[in-house]
């Protein structure tokens, strides 16, 4: 989810671009392997990490002659699913980093993925506005989807095979199964997250909102005030009044939690929408944010080759 893939789009239209002259060791996604404290990092020259909390070492699991821009796992399968500048989609195996296949794209990248471990499906979008849906327990049979989905995104994967989709039309939510449409909801910006009442998570440049489908509206919108810097010299966080863009989100029973180019990590009540708290972790832009499954635990990863785990 790294922030500099949108903002260079101009470096990256001949396909053998690479960003690892920008700095090659910058995580560009986090991903966790066990319920806590243990992670895998992935790295803009292609190496992925086991990372394992107050840990002084980390593990290079894999190495692939590319680059990779986002991860998704299954613990079952022990298999990673990297998305790649040059080489599609790759499967890796955890136990001995060899590749499994490789999901090839039509002439162009991805930098994000979706995956449900329940029923193996695997979904992502390229830069050329195709999206892709795979059935990882069928061989990776691709899914055909309808074409008021053509120019889509898949975001979200419900265990019952609903996968929801973002678009100029809003959030579309199509069943896999069943091939119905199961609702569309006009919204604003890009789908992030989705809670157990399928409300979303949208994210809009310096704004997120919060989209409550039954009422099928946005609740409310909020951004990152005043811009937290550290000043070493004095030991002491001066508030800069200005907003900056918000890269991630991740929705939970009753908090929201966002991270921007501020480099904080913000707390939200996600019924009223109200600040929590701020926690300033980072060093330098996040990258890539993930949640421990108990909720009680968060990691975020930066583009200077950081690591934090948060407990919440």
């Amino acid at each position: 989810m790294s922030i500099i893939l949108w903002s260079c789009k101009q470096e990256v239209s001949i396909k053998k671009g690479r960003f690892t002259a920008v700095n090659p060791v910058s995580y560009t996604d986090v991903i966790y392997k066990a319920d806590r404290d243990t992670v895998f990092v992935s790295r803009f020259d292609g190496k992925i990490y086991e990372v394992i909390k107050d840990g002084t070492k980390k593990q290079q699991i894999a190495a692939i002659d590319d680059e990779i821009y986002a991860m998704a796992y299954d613990k079952r399968k022990s298999r990673l699913y990297a998305a790649t500048l040059n080489s599609g989609i790759v499967v890796v195996n955890t136990k001995d980093g060899s590749v499994v296949k490789q999901l090839h794209l039509k002439n162009t990248w991805a930098k994000q993925l979706t995956y449900n471990s329940h029923n193996g499906i695997l979904a992502t979008y390229d830069f050329k506005g195709s999206h892709y849906v795979w059935n990882t327990n069928e061989d990776f049979n691709a899914i055909e989807t309808p074409k008021v989905l053509q120019g889509t995104r898949p975001r979200y994967i419900r265990d019952n095979g609903d996968i929801f989709f973002d678009g100029k039309q809003g959030v579309i939510v199509w069943n896999y199964k069943t091939k119905i449409i199961i609702q569309k909801n006009k919204t604003s910006g890009h789908l992030i997250d989705v809670d157990d009442q399928n409300n979303y998570l949208m994210l809009r440049g310096k704004e997120f909102s919060f989209f409550d489908t039954k009422a099928d509206s946005i609740m409310y919108s909020q951004q990152h005030p005043d811009w937290p810097i550290y000043v070493a010299d004095k030991d002491t966080t001066v508030k800069v009044p200005l907003h900056l863009e918000i890269i991630s989100g991740i929705i939970t029973t009753n908090t929201i939690y966002t991270c921007g180019l501020d480099k904080s990590l913000r707390q939200w009540d996600k019924k009223s929408g109200e600040l929590i708290s701020t926690y300033t972790v980072l060093k330098n832009t996040p990258s890539a944010m993930d949640i421990a499954k108990d909720k009680r635990q968060l990691v975020i990863v930066d583009l200077g080759g950081n690591i934090q785990f948060k407990e919440l």
